[in-house]
């Protein structure tokens, strides 16, 4: 790409001359300079470095999307159709608003934190960070954050506090079990693979279904998967022990029905003749596994949408009243959940 110092050189004028014409300081160059510099730019398809806008005119263009993320199992983080879909959204409506997204993704909170003060950004938007870590951010950095799934870290319900886009995932998880117990189900098994976050919130809400419907919870209904492959899959192999027993598995994502299975159908147990098995996201495969999944779905494109556009509207010095913002899911009732007899 041509320089600066290039274009002085043809134009025979100074770098500074150029910069100026660059960043609207013409005030001390001729109307005629200015033409030929701005058609000397044009000519050669000069683009401006951001850093050098972000330091000249004290501006920043740059939106940051921090991922707190858990151990992975067998996949990166943006391998998850939940996480993919949603960085595919923020990053669509983030460049069409004109402005340009850097990605951070880790485990350590410290780390996230040093990130988004490192770096002159207009706003951050924070996907699956806990209430307590989102209202840390917001006092570190001064530009609006908008959250994406904050969740409480003891599983109660998030205040009106903030800017949040998140689903009532302890009324879908409840939603859930009303309908595996109306479909006949009284043996339910809730799989997750998280005590904190989005899967604990559903598995917490399911918990109070089952109570609601008198079915016990003393006895094994919840379980947490480990991310050591030989662990988990000691964990699933406990699973064919509940073959033709008219039992179901709630899995907190689609994600994890999968996994379960493939496990289940490669080791004899078939899905769902002799147990069936539900999950929760209705990513892009649930239609498409075999069986089809019954699963809730969840927009995620419309959280995507919706954190973007209360970043903007802040951004742009609105009064933004709405402050928790839980969207709706929906049942999605396919072929994996087959009624016992």
């Amino acid at each position: 790409m041509i320089t600066i110092k290039e274009i002085a050189n043809m134009m025979n004028v100074s770098p500074t001359t150029v910069a100026n014409v660059i960043h609207g300081r013409t005030s001390k160059v001729s109307k005629e300079n200015v033409e030929r510099i701005q058609q000397a730019l044009k000519e050669h398809n000069y683009v401006p470095k951001m850093g050098l806008e972000a330091l000249t005119k004290g501006k920043t263009r740059l939106i940051i999307v921090v991922i707190h993320t858990t151990k992975r199992y067998t996949q990166t983080t943006v391998g998850d159709p939940f996480y993919s879909q949603t960085i595919g959204v923020l990053e669509e409506e983030i460049r069409r608003a004109g402005y340009y997204m850097m990605l951070y993704i880790d485990r350590n909170l410290d780390n996230i934190f040093k990130t988004a003060l490192s770096w002159n950004v207009a706003g951050i938007i924070a996907v699956t960070l806990s209430k307590t870590n989102y209202e840390k951010l917001c006092s570190l950095v001064d530009c609006p954050v908008v959250g994406i799934d904050t969740f409480m870290e003891d599983t109660a319900p998030l205040p009106d506090t903030g800017y949040h886009v998140t689903l009532d995932d302890i009324g879908a998880g409840k939603q859930m079990v009303n309908y595996l117990v109306n479909t006949g189900f009284s043996n339910i098994i809730v799989i997750s693979d998280a005590k904190i976050g989005s899967s604990a919130l559903r598995a917490a809400g399911a918990k109070i279904a089952l109570k609601e419907h008198n079915i016990s919870t003393e006895k094994q209904w919840h379980m947490v998967l480990d991310t050591q492959k030989r662990r988990r899959d000691s964990q699933y192999n406990s699973l064919l022990a509940l073959s033709g027993k008219k039992y179901v598995l709630f899995c907190t994502a689609d994600q994890l029905a999968f996994e379960v299975i493939g496990y289940l159908n490669e080791h004899g147990c078939y899905v769902p003749q002799d147990i069936s098995v539900c999950g929760f996201d209705d990513n892009p495969y649930a239609e498409f596994c075999v069986p089809k999944l019954t699963t809730m779905h969840q927009d995620i494109a419309r959280k995507g949408e919706l954190a973007s556009e209360i970043l903007f509207r802040l951004l742009s010095g609105e009064n933004v009243e709405e402050k928790a913002i839980r969207l709706p899911v929906e049942l999605v009732v396919r072929k994996s959940v087959l009624p016992p007899d």
